[in-house]
């Protein structure tokens, strides 16, 4: 993260854990949906829209939410930022001010006290009890971090109406298929692409993985995270060159959401994309933080 985003003060150490009962009770609601889709009865010409579900889900968080308006890894016109970021809101994971707010906190105090959804309070509330914590994240920390999109109309209206896409996406279903193609071609990958994402926050700094950066944390690649978070599993390529457009930097390293920045790119819809060069990585390398003797990977254009 750019050091101009940093708050001026040290951000004080989380309270003890208090149950937020909306999160609490919006959880229930969405797992119980989902649940429902392995009770009532399957059309299987459902099967491929709940994949392309996923998928879309899958790259307005990864693309739209994560390496555009956290890291601003590329720059895109102002309506495909919107577009990203709304096919995201999608999955109710709060508004792209507090999502963004939440991430540069995790990346400025990675893995210590002040750190949100730090495993090393446990792997599951790495995963998904911070969620439930009130004390985890306060409401308006997205004003000191998110400096830069403060003063976005669309962001600022979803601060109160955040769920409102997701519920529009619901009523298109329901209209397009009925209520009981809800479960299965919404809910269920909805909460599925919630929980690859959750894994990115407590798999990938647990003890499984490989780290082959140094970078003071203790963030790991992941194949497997990888594969089911398009592309969000190379973590510790990730935390050693945040602003990255890329995180699979080594051949054969799947990322899916990087294809999609590379397609945008041809398309002449993305611009400035940001991929550490292998001049950048070998000084990196030169200078310890090179945890393994792996290959550079071969870097187009210079950060």
């Amino acid at each position: 993260m750019s050091p101009a985003l940093l708050p001026s003060a040290l951000r004080p150490v989380p309270g003890p854990f208090q149950l937020d009962m909306v999160a609490a009770r919006y959880l229930l609601i969405v797992h119980g949906g989902a649940a429902l889709a392995f009770v009532l009865p399957w059309q299987w010409r459902w099967l491929p829209g709940a994949v392309a579900l996923y998928v879309v889900l899958g790259i307005g968080t990864t693309v739209g939410l994560h390496r555009l308006i956290c890291h601003r890894a590329f720059r895109c016109p102002r309506s495909v930022e919107w577009a990203l970021v709304t096919a995201a809101m999608l999955t109710g994971q709060g508004s792209p001010l507090l999502w963004a707010a939440t991430h540069r906190i995790h990346h400025a105090f990675s893995d210590v006290p002040q750190d949100v959804h730090s495993p090393r309070r446990g792997f599951w509330y790495g995963h998904v009890g911070w969620i439930l914590d009130r004390s985890s994240v306060g409401d308006d920390e997205w004003r000191v971090w998110c400096k830069d999109l403060r003063h976005d109309p669309y962001y600022l209206w979803l601060l109160r109406f955040r769920l409102v896409p997701q519920f529009a996406a619901i009523g298109f279903v329901a209209a397009l298929e009925g209520w009981a193609a809800v479960p299965a071609c919404f809910l269920l990958p909805m909460v599925l692409w919630m929980h690859a994402t959750y894994l990115v926050n407590s798999a990938s700094h647990w003890s499984w993985g490989s780290a082959a950066w140094r970078t003071g944390e203790g963030s790991r690649n992941v194949w497997w995270v990888a594969l089911l978070a398009l592309g969000e599993g190379w973590h510790n390529h990730h935390h050693a060159f945040p602003r990255s457009a890329r995180h699979g930097l080594l051949p054969g390293q799947f990322d899916f959401a990087w294809w999609f920045i590379c397609a945008l790119e041809r398309l002449g819809l993305a611009w400035d994309v940001q991929v550490p060069s292998a001049a950048t990585q070998a000084r990196r390398a030169a200078a310890g933080c090179q945890a393994q003797p792996v290959p550079l990977a071969l870097g187009s254009r210079v950060n």
